[in-house]
């Protein structure tokens, strides 16, 4: 039997949740692409493997993982058992700006993916349920917006998630009497409207269940 560790890596643009993919060269499955993974060796450890694999690959490093399912997969290896152990991480939007992949690795919005290898797609659906389950709490909504936002960001991005769409007015109402946020003073430079004030999240929040 062998164990596999896989990273669903997380960033968000405009609102928008995309994970980092890389295209598969060898058959079987060539031209699909697949989750960061690695198999784990007897000297190494489960976290460490899958941190090492990142790092060296894709130069994102120090990324914090959260374990999150284990997968009995059976189309990996005919010859061989292959347990799956998937990790989750989210990387700040302006880490993924300094990162320059090749043309085999991209990062594609979680709900328009590409014909994936493996269980690898199955895997990305799962650690999406648990994101529906974590960004309703104020903790993880900071770790995903370190830096300065805009309220409609954060509003797509629940609605991409949740899947459902909110009231702006509402949501705006609801988000702004949690008192998590501060303005910052500074606003978009937009020219297809008006310019959006900008916040940030206040330096110690409790963890507080939204929505």
């Amino acid at each position: 039997m062998q164990i596999e560790v896989l990273a669903s890596i997380f960033t968000i643009v405009e609102g928008e949740f995309k994970v980092l993919l890389s295209r598969k060269k060898t058959e079987p499955y060539k031209g699909y692409w697949m989750l960061p993974s690695s198999i784990v060796t007897k000297e190494s450890r489960l976290e460490e493997t899958i941190n090492k694999f990142v790092s060296t690959n894709y130069n994102l490093k120090n990324l914090k993982y959260e374990q999150n399912h284990t997968f009995d997969s059976i189309d990996k290896n005919k010859k061989q058992r292959t347990i799956g152990v998937s990790y989750i991480s989210i990387v700040d939007s302006r880490i993924v700006e300094t990162i320059n992949l090749d043309e085999t690795s991209a990062w594609f919005g979680v709900d328009i993916l590409p014909k994936m290898a493996y269980y690898h797609g199955d895997v990305i659906e799962n650690s999406v349920q648990l994101l529906k389950e974590k960004i309703i709490q104020s903790i993880t909504l900071k770790k995903i917006f370190p830096s300065d936002f805009t309220l409609p960001e954060i509003s797509r991005m629940y609605e991409q998630v949740l899947g459902y769409k909110f009231d702006k007015r509402n949501f705006r109402k609801k988000f702004m009497a949690a008192d998590l946020v501060e303005e910052t003073g500074e606003k978009t430079v937009n020219t297809n409207g008006r310019p959006a004030k900008l916040y940030r999240f206040k330096e110690d929040i409790d963890n507080k269940l939204l929505f």
